[in-house]
Formats: structure tokens, C-alpha cells, sequence
């Protein structure tokens, strides 16, 4: 009788792939694009309402409340006088109410003779709604189907170009440093006003400022390394009376580097680094996970003979 064959060697063990693992390699793949897009329908929702929307609105009211303005509304077919605008014969003023009541209301051509007739004798470049018998919401509804959101933001963008183009020449100088002077003295404003001007002169001036330099700071305490920007030379007072040159540090905060603290500390304990601002910023947001590429460290060996991946599944017995 012949042996029995040998007991097949188990083969190794295959990395198991888990639901878990799925579900991570989905979310690598898919909140790349989630955030994108949450970040500019966020941009696109503080532009409609701080900047198209009070813009639009202005531009709405403009249209709707005098002579010049109808006209121009005239080009987008849009007739204010139209008896589609007309309020309800209760919202009417008395004029209005006694000829509805004497030729049958809208749908009758004798009414809408008779009520541009009327209307002839309401002169003036204002148009008050009110005596014009005017649905106000109706036509404000027509005049935004007409004029969209886009006109409020080309019109805030040329707007803000001119005000750029006339700040760039001596007379704008002179009158934005005129409005500047006179904002500073007002009670109550010049506690905010120099302030936000001074803020928005830092990330937005021409002028070459020492931002570009990144730095590791030992903050909040030695041996805790940060990532600052240096911002300027520090207070001469804190020079004089600590000796030496202490540097004032930006430290951003994760993951929203907007947010963060000024410090000022000696420049010797200051290291630069050898990256960018942008590299920075992203190193902070990403709460260290995009590391600039010339400052990774070299992987380590992986190789099947270095060692063993015990992290995905058990061993197999010896």
C-alpha cells in the first residue's frame, strides 16, 4: 500500500482586503474634489452676499424708482406701466380704485386707456409704486429675471478697478489720504478703522515686506518646533530693555493659518527654512501631511526581506 501524498505546503498568506480599507481609499479619492468644491461655492456664497447682493440691490432699486431708469428697463422688455404689475384693486389708491370701479379693471381696454391717461398727470423724474397702483415685489421678480446676479459683480469689479486706477494718481492719493485722515478722527470708527486699514495694507501692499521668510520657532515652549513667517524687527522698547534683536513672528494656526498668534522672539533661536510661503501655508492647512518635497525623509526599506507587513493580517504558524 502506498504512503499517503504529503500535506500541501499552506500557501502565504494574501493581504486581506477589509471594507475599511475600501472605505479610506474611497474617501482619499473623493474628498479632494468635495473640498474644491465647498471651497468655491463657499467663495461664490460670500461674493453673492457681501459684494453682488447689496450691489444688485442697489442697481434693482435704481431701475425701478425713477424715469431714466424705466427707460433703460424698456430695453429689456420690461414696462413698469404694465397692467401685469398692477396691485389688486384694495391696494389701490382712490384714483386708481374709481376708474377700476368704473371700466371693469384690467382686462378692459377702457380701463387701461383711462389709467394711462391718469398716469400722464404724475410727473417727476421719482416714481413712487405707490400712486402708480405698482406691485412692487411682482416687478422687482421681473426686473432680477431680466438683470442677473452677474451684473452686481462686473459692476463691483469695474468699480473697484476705478477706484484703483484714481488711488494710483496724485490727486487720488491726496483724496483717499484725505478720507483716511477724517475716518481715523471720527469717534467710534477710528477705533476699527486704522486697524482694518493697516491688516489689509500688510497682505495686500506693493511694498517688498519680510513675509517671505519662513522660520521654525521654538513655540509655545523649547522644544516644540513651529512653522512662523517673520513679519518684521520686533519693538524697539522689547530690544532695548531685553538686549538683543527679537524678530516679530507670525505663528498660523491648523488648519485655518488665518488665525493665529504674534510673538516676538529672539532672532537667534529663530531657524530659516528652505521653503516657500505657498509650500507653508499648505504644510499648516494640511495639519503636516503635505511635507514640501525636497523635506521628506527617505522612505524606508519596505522590501519583502527587510521586513514582515504584520499590520494587514495575522502570520502563519511556523
Amino acid at each position: 500500500m502506498s504512503p499517503p501524498p504529503p500535506p500541501a505546503s499552506n500557501p502565504s498568506p494574501r493581504p486581506r482586503r477589509t471594507r475599511r480599507g475600501f472605505f479610506l481609499r474611497g474617501l482619499a479619492v473623493v474628498l479632494p474634489a468635495i473640498l474644491t468644491v465647498f471651497v468655491f461655492v463657499s467663495v461664490g456664497q460670500f461674493v453673492n452676499r457681501y459684494v453682488a447682493g447689496p450691489v444688485n440691490q442697489a442697481i434693482y432699486t435704481g431701475l425701478e424708482s425713477n424715469s431714466l431708469g424705466w427707460a433703460v428697463l424698456a430695453w429689456t422688455d420690461v414696462d413698469p406701466a404694465d397692467t401685469r404689475f398692477l396691485l389688486g384693486r384694495g391696494g389701490q389708491p382712490a384714483q386708481i380704485q374709481n376708474l377700476w370701479d368704473a371700466h371693469g379693471g384690467p382686462s378692459q381696454e377702457a380701463f387701461r386707456t383711462a389709467l394711462a391717461e391718469y398716469r400722464t398727470t404724475l410727473t417727476g423724474f421719482m416714481r413712487d409704486h405707490s400712486q402708480w397702483g405698482i406691485d412692487a415685489a411682482a416687478l422687482r421678480l421681473a426686473v432680477q429675471d431680466r438683470v442677473g446676479i452677474w451684473a452686481g459683480i462686473l459692476i463691483a469689479a469695474s468699480l473697484i478697478l476705478l477706484v484703483g486706477y484714481l488711488a494710483s494718481g496724485f490727486l487720488g492719493r491726496a483724496l483717499i489720504a484725505g478720507i483716511d485722515r477724517t475716518l481715523s478722527r471720527l469717534p467710534l470708527v477710528r477705533s476699527v478703522y486704522p486697524h482694518a486699514r493697516q491688516l489689509v495694507d500688510f497682505f495686500l501692499s506693493d511694498n517688498d515686506m519680510e513675509f517671505d521668510s519662513v522660520v521654525a520657532a521654538p513655540y509655545p515652549n523649547p522644544g516644540i518646533w513651529s512653522i512662523g513667517f517673520v513679519t518684521g524687527g520686533g519693538l524697539a522698547e522689547l530690544n532695548r530693555k531685553l538686549g538683543g534683536e527679537k524678530r516679530a513672528v507670525y505663528i498660523p494656526s491648523s488648519p485655518l493659518p488665518m488665525t493665529g498668534y504674534t510673538i516676538f522672539i529672539a532672532a537667534e533661536d529663530l531657524i530659516p527654512l528652505e521653503i516657500t510661503v505657498e509650500e507653508a501655508f499648505r504644510l499648516v492647512v494640511s495639519v503636516g501631511v503635505l511635507v514640501p518635497e525636497g523635506q521628506l525623509k527617505e522612505a524606508l526599506d519596505k522590501s519583502p526581506s527587510g521586513a514582515k507587513d504584520t499590520a494587514i493580517g495575522p502570520e502563519d504558524p511556523a
